[in-house]
Order: C-alpha cells, then structure tokens, then sequence
C-alpha cells in the first residue's frame, strides 16, 4: 500500500503582504482558476507585474512570433492584432498605436509585458492578486463555477509556509483546518467568498495533531457558520469545498464510496490545497472536512471527529514555528474477520505517519513480538483496511506509530479470536 499524499502538503507558498516582498517570491498564474506554469516566471519591477508574452498569449489560443529582423514580437487570434518592440512604451494593437505604462522587457531571451496591458488588449480578464501573488486569467470562453450557499461558510487559509482551506464553525471567528496547513507558520491571511480578507490576530484554541485537525480563532464576527450533520450513507451526494492550488471555493461534486468513524471516503475531487476544506452533503451541512487523497480515494474528517477537538489552548499562530510534534499510536483499531480466516484490521490514520509497526501475542499482556510484512516490518494505512493476518485460535495486536525514525507508545491490544 501507498503512502498516502495530503492534500497541501506538497504545496509551499510564501505569504506576501507588499509589492516588495513579492518582488522576490514565485509568482503563480491560474488561467481559467486552474494553476499552470510557464518556462518564464513573471516579476516585479518598479512595481509593475511583467508577464510572459508568448506563454500566456499562446495559452489563449494567439499565434505569436518573433521578427528578429525589426526586433518585433507579433500575436495575433480572430480579430485581435498585436506588436510591439521591446523597451518601448508604445504597442501596435490593430494598426493604433496605444501607450504601455511600463516598456516590455527581454529576460532569458524572451519578451515579457505589463499586466495591464495584456489585461486590457489581450481578449481576456487577467488581474493581480498582490495578497496572494498571483496572477488569475479568465479567458472570453470562462464560466465562473455557480455559487452556492455553502461557499460562505468555507474560506482560503495563506501562511507564510503554504497555503489551505477553512471551515467556519462559529459567526464569532472559530475556524477548523488541517494541522498541517498551520503547521511552522507564524502568520496567516484568511481570505473569504465575498473577497474580504483578514490579516489580524489568529489564535490556535484547540490541536489534534494525529488527527491532523487544528481550531483557530480570529478577531472577526458575523460569519457565515457551516452547520455540521452527523448521519450520511454510502452513495449520498456530496460536495466539496476548498481552494486546490490556490483557485478559491472550487467546487466538487461526487458520491460517499465508504466510511468509518475516522475517515469518509468519495469521488469528489480535492487536490493540493484543498485541506481543512469542507465536505457538505446534498442539503448543504457539513459533514467532513476534506483532507488527504490516495490512489482514486478522496479523505475527509467527519465533522464529528473535528468538533470532538477541546478548545483549551490560547496559543498564537507564531508558536506553530517552534511546536514540537509527538506522534500518538494509532487509535480505533478494529478488525473484520472473514471467511476465509483473515482478519482485516484497521485504525484511524496518524498524521505523518511514514510507517506503522505491528506487534502479535497470544496473551493480552504480552510478551508481543514484531511481526513482518513480505519480509519487512514496516505496515502502512490503507482504506478500507490496513492490512490483513491470517488467525487460527486467539491473538492479539498492537500498533506502533513511526516518524522519522521515532516509534510512538503502543496502541491498546486488539484481541482477534478466529
């Protein structure tokens, strides 16, 4: 079984507060709220966003050119006709010539141009997001993803680490997320679905990091709560809420493939970015927070699991940059004996997990010995079971979490009786 990836994780992004700070940060683009990449990278200078040329304009569906010759670089798409020459603050579009507030430039070979400019003459919306660093392009072909009451209640997590999602649990500023999107931060920005964004005082309040679940508060009132169900089945339609690679409230529809009292497993699609987002069922209640994925499975908390967390700690954000993780043993196991002898065992997942140990006894107090997997001793979670063991009379089991090298406590005994 694979390791599973989380849902942010991967993704690492600075917070940007100025022009200058942005200056030397990567620059991301999303063209139609999806995050691509370009060989050249957008910059600052003299606080103007310069943006590559050919790569965006080509992405729009432009042929554009070089004409080594006049030294002109040429795009061209239906009616739409532009040239201009490098380090000059004049452009041609369709035979006018129109002014640049600041001259295209040549870097690495190749040409890039104001923001504004390609914004206004380029056929699609392309705006700067400085809070965020981040270029959006809306193409003429784009549909904005339809609105719907949930979005309210969900919101754009940014630290000075990486970037995540949000679910509002209290209009007086309580929010939940993964402990893995605040994780060594020192500072956040919490954007919301009406484009308000919150850059004050955030206080941790409550962590469960083995459930990868954190509870924050925010000097912020008259929210929009999410209100949390307990009760689902499989094949119930649900929808997913979250900011995958940074395109906020993106949403995704699906259906329950399974669950248990640890995880909630659907067909709705999450991606970098959308942990700590919200899972709604068909009436619009939250019933997960959407969190890590694996091979075709997409993993959220049950909401039950979230709102279990005791709010009794008054940390500040900045604390999560020297806060030493422990990991716990694993919890909830349980086992399924079936037919064919085997026992299928599982437990909750542990965050960070890089590998599980499993130890088998005949008697409840031990001794316990380590018991091996295809000639290694390493187990790993899986869904909708661990691992399975072949039993013939009565045994027990443990299981060990494994963090860079440090095994946790043991687990309380499993007792299997075939």
């Amino acid at each position: 079984m694979k390791r599973l990836v989380r849902g942010s994780f991967l993704f690492l992004f600075l917070f940007l507060c100025s022009m200058q700070t942005a200056a030397a940060a990567s620059i991301r683009i999303f063209l139609d709220d999806k995050a691509v990449s370009f060989a050249e990278a957008p910059f600052i200078e003299n606080d103007r966003v310069l943006v590559p040329m050919r790569g965006i304009l080509e992405s729009l569906g432009y042929s554009v050119a070089w004409q080594e010759e006049s030294k002109t670089v040429l795009a061209e798409k239906d009616e739409i006709q532009i040239s201009l020459h490098p380090d000059e603050k004049t452009a041609i579009v369709n035979g006018k010539a129109v002014s640049i507030d600041a001259p295209a430039k040549i870097r690495n070979g190749r040409t890039f141009v104001p923001l504004r400019f390609l914004a206004e003459y380029s056929g699609a919306e392309v705006t700067w997001n400085q809070s965020t660093s981040s270029v959006s392009i809306h193409s003429a072909e784009y549909t904005a993803p339809e609105k719907t009451e949930n979005n309210d209640s969900v919101v754009y997590i940014q630290t000075n680490k990486m970037q995540g999602s949000g679910i509002v649990l209290s209009a007086d500023g309580l929010i939940a997320t993964n402990y893995h999107v605040i994780k060594g931060a020192a500072t956040a920005q919490f954007v919301f679905a009406d484009g308000t964004i919150y850059q004050g005082t955030t206080t941790v309040v409550g962590l469960d990091t083995s459930a990868d679940i954190a509870l924050l508060r925010i000097e912020k009132t008259d929210l929009s709560a999410a209100t949390p169900a307990f009760s689902y089945k499989v094949g119930d339609a649900v929808t997913s809420i979250g900011s995958p690679g940074g395109a906020r409230n993106t949403v995704s529809t699906g259906t329950i493939n399974g669950y248990d009292t640890d995880v909630i497993s659907t067909s709705a699609v999450i991606a970098p970015g959308s942990s700590g987002g919200a899972l709604f069922n068909s009436t619009g209640e939250v019933i997960g927070m959407t969190s890590f994925f694996g091979d075709s499975h997409y993993f959220s908390i049950p909401i039950a699991q979230v709102l279990q967390v005791p709010q009794k700690l008054s940390l500040p954000l900045s604390a999560m940059q020297g806060y030493t993780y422990t990991p716990s043993a694993p919890q909830n196991l349980r086992a399924r004996l079936a037919q064919d002898g085997y026992a299928y065992v599982s437990w909750a997942p542990v965050y960070g997990a890089d590998h599980y140990y499993v130890y088998k006894s005949l008697t409840p107090d031990g001794p316990y010995t380590r018991i091996s997997n295809n000639s290694s001793e390493k187990w790993y979670w899986g869904y909708p079971q661990c691992f399975g063991i072949s039993v013939n009379g009565t045994c027990y089991l443990r299981v060990t979490t494994v963090i860079d090298g440090q095994e946790s406590a043991p687990s309380e005994s499993i007792k299997i009786t075939k």
